[in-house]
This record gives structure tokens, sequence and C-alpha cells, in this order.
């Protein structure tokens, strides 16, 4: 039996993405294949897959998917379209345009991020066996990587930093808008293709200031940014921003912490895929 993890992307093509991230852990700690969503032809009913991101899969693989043995790593929302349920008023999908209820409903287990991206599910009915992790998944690479830019950038500077990307719903014209009405000097931060010094030059500076507009399951980015001693001025409207360790831990506490969090989810996940 083949054990396969599928999704969109790598890290590979996108360095700074939570999913892949999370995804790169998995395919390591349980040795599992990994094909891209895009490239899937078919399935094998004696196969065990893991199911990531699939917004570039063919629509009618998609719903073989029920009838598999697999589980689903969440990352955002399947059961609309656009997987943004956060553009509907109270995060509540019209029952016309709901779908993929049959791939939650049939997963041996549903890893959710947080209470936040497990309540949408709940109010929009979904039926699954939702396990909370309560946080995303690091690498001990990149824990060890966290805590070492920590160390040597305790010395920042006056500015704040702003995610400078392409991406509408990380919001960098309204982060840039926030900091001008409240005079505060800022830099813009580009995505880089190697990860240690997009956060090496993210801590150089005093905080992160990061509205986004949508609804994030978690945002790493935020926590990271935690995680290297700066301060954060953001929103309530995210995940990782709802959980009660985020006010209360930051620097090593919270390096601690996330890797704690991280052995015990990956236990938990591992209950599945070690069958």
């Amino acid at each position: 039996m083949r054990k396969i993890l599928i999704s969109d992307f790598t890290t590979k093509e996108v360095p700074h993405g939570g999913s892949e991230w999370v995804n790169q852990v998995l395919i390591e700690k349980f040795g599992l294949e990994f094909q891209y969503s895009h490239a899937v032809q078919s399935f094998d009913k004696n196969d065990f897959y893991v199911i990531s991101n699939i917004s570039l899969m063919n629509p009618a693989l998609i719903r073989q998917i029920p009838s598999l043995n697999y589980i689903i790593i969440e990352n955002d929302y399947k059961i609309c379209p656009s997987r943004h349920p956060w553009t509907f008023p109270n995060s509540i999908i019209p029952q016309n345009q709901r779908t993929n209820y049959d791939l939650y409903k049939n997963a041996k287990a549903v890893f959710v991020q947080t209470n936040d991206h497990l309540s949408v599910y709940k109010a929009n009915d979904v039926e699954a066996n939702f396990i909370n992790l309560h946080t995303s998944i690091w690498s001990e690479s990149d824990l060890f990587m966290l805590d070492e830019i920590r160390g040597v950038n305790q010395t920042k500077s006056n500015k704040y930093a702003i995610y400078d990307t392409n991406n509408f719903i990380k919001n960098t014209n309204g982060n840039i808008e926030y900091c001008q009405q409240n005079n505060l000097e800022y830099e813009l931060i580009p995505n880089m293709e190697v990860r240690h010094k997009f956060l090496e030059h993210l801590s150089r500076h005093k905080g992160l200031v990061f509205y986004p507009i949508a609804r994030e399951t978690f945002c790493r980015l935020v926590v990271e940014a935690k995680c290297m001693d700066m301060e954060v001025i953001t929103s309530k409207n995210y995940g990782a921003s709802k959980e009660g360790w985020f006010e209360a831990l930051s620097g090593r506490e919270l390096i601690e912490f996330l890797r704690d969090q991280t052995k015990n989810n990956i236990e938990k996940i591992g209950k599945y895929i070690n069958f």
C-alpha cells in the first residue's frame, strides 16, 4: 500500500506558503509520496491518501475521493468554490453554493488548525471527524532557525515591517495606509526565495503590521514574527489570533510551545497514517 500526500504546490513553488511547509513536515515524518493535484489522473483504492490543497484537481476526480481511504489536512475551506466563506455574511455559505460535503463526511479524520477554523465548518453544518490541532506544524529545523534569528537580532530598528505581496488577502496597501495614518515608520519586506533571508530581514524590525482582509485559518507570518520577539499590530480576524496562547506567549516561550504542540499533533496525525 502506498501512502500519498496530494496538494497543489510544494515549498519549491511557494517558499512562504504555510500549507506547503506543513505538507513537507508530514512527507518527511511519515515517508509519504507526493503528487501534484493537477497531475492526478486516477486513484487506487488499495492506497492511503493525505488530502491537502486540491484546488487544481479535476473536479471529476475530487468526486471520487469519498470512496477512498484518506484523511484531510485542512488549510482552507473546500466547502465553497472560492474557498473563502468569509466573503459571505457571518461566513455562512448559501445552500446553492455549498460543495464537497461528502469529502469531509467520509474522511477518516479532518485536521483543522484552530477553534475559529473549526467554527466555520460547524456554522455551515459540515459533518466530519474533526480533530483540532490548535496550531500549525513546524519542522525542528524551522523552530531552530526562528530561535537562532531571535537571538541574533535583539537590537531592532524603529521601523515596522509590512509584507509586500500581490496576494490581496494579505492587504499590503491597507497595512501601508495604517502606518501612514498612525505616523509609523515602515519598510516593505518582499518575498525572497530563501526562507532564512526573509525571516532574518523581517526580524530586524520593531514589529509587524498585518491586517489581512480574509478570515484566515491560522496565519504563520504573525506567529513567526512573535517567535522572533517582534511586536505585532494586527486584527483578530484569523485563527491564530483567537487561540489562548497567542497573547500569552512570544519569543522562546512561544517557540517551545510550538515545538511541544507540533510533537503532539504529529502523534495525532500519525495514528491515522500509521494504522
